[in-house]
Parts: C-alpha cells; structure tokens; sequence
C-alpha cells in the first residue's frame, strides 16, 4: 500500500533528477510556453500586432544569448510599417532587467546573422528559406506552417486567439538557453 506509493515516488524523482540538461531546457520552453498560452486570452484586446510584440518581448526575458550584451537587438525582416510601429512602441516602453532593446528594419536575409532576435512578418513569410537556420538568434515569424520549416517560434490564429509554435529542435540548434524563471 502506502510503502509501494513511497518507494514509486522516490525512483520517479531519482528518474527526473538525472534528466539531461537537454530536457530540462525543454521542458522549461514548454512551461513558457504553457504561460503564454495561458495568459493570452486576458491580455488587452490590443491590435494583433501589439500582442505579438508583448509576447516578443517576454521571450526576451526568458532567453540568454551566448554573446550578452546590455542592448538586444530585433531585426524585422520585410518593409511591414504597421509591425514595424508595433515593435517601436514596444522597445520604447519596455526593457528587460539588464538590456535595452532595440528595432531595426532591414531587407536582406543575409543581415539577419547581426540580431539576437529576426522578426519575419506574413508578408514576407518565403524569406525564411533565404535566412536560413541561424545561431545564436531566435527566428519568430507569423504564418500558419512555418514552424514546421524553420522558425523557432511561430505565430498563429487558433478560435481568433494569437497562439504559438516552438519548434523545439530549432531552438536547440541555436545555442540559446531557455530559462524558466
């Protein structure tokens, strides 16, 4: 009875403690994950883009760059001037405890080597291809499949509800430590 249960508990957390850190980080991403799913539905009835934004910027929170620095770096991909003030505005409001952040628009998919964070909106969704699997930065784009081709993060609409994607083998290959906290 009771002893059974006690011994079963004790091997499951001698099990979970010998994880790889591999998994751990995992399963921190979902637990983010799980967060942002769930915080989603009481955000602001903002423009879809505002929400984006907010939740780009509490990615940042939860990612540590191998290259820290106090300024991280968001390259919107494409000439999109609605995601573009989205993202301005946000910059300008919020930081993160030891960063600034800043937004730079650009138009070649070689240059997204020089952000922490690439941006690619709908609009110019076939330039992911282009971008490539990069390291050390976190590619975010909006578009219903592309997480299945290439991005770390993906937006979609679910029930008129923002929601996203992690493709967690891309977010491996990155060389980026997800954190929990």
């Amino acid at each position: 009875g009771l002893n059974y249960i006690t011994v079963k508990m004790s091997t499951f957390a001698q099990d979970l403690t010998t994880k790889t850190m591999k998994t751990q980080v995992l399963l921190k991403v979902w637990m983010v994950a799980l967060l942002f799913v769930l915080s989603a539905p009481s955000m602001a009835q903002g423009s879809s883009d505002q929400v984006k934004t907010l939740f780009v910027f509490n990615f940042t929170r939860y990612i540590q760059w191998p290259d820290a620095s106090n300024e991280i770096k968001i390259g919107l991909l494409g000439n999109d001037a609605e995601i573009l003030k989205a993202f301005e505005t946000m910059a300008a409001k919020k930081t993160t405890a030891s960063s600034k952040i800043t937004v730079v628009q650009f138009s070649n998919p070689a240059e997204a080597k020089n952000f922490q964070m690439v941006y690619i909106p709908e609009s110019n969704s076939d330039a992911l291809a282009a971008v490539g699997p990069l390291k050390n930065t976190l590619v975010i784009t909006e578009k219903d499949g592309l997480g299945k081709k290439g991005s770390c993060i993906n937006f979609i609409t679910e029930n008129g509800k923002i929601r996203f994607e992690i493709n967690k083998a891309r977010v491996d290959n990155t060389n980026l430590k997800v954190s929990g906290q």
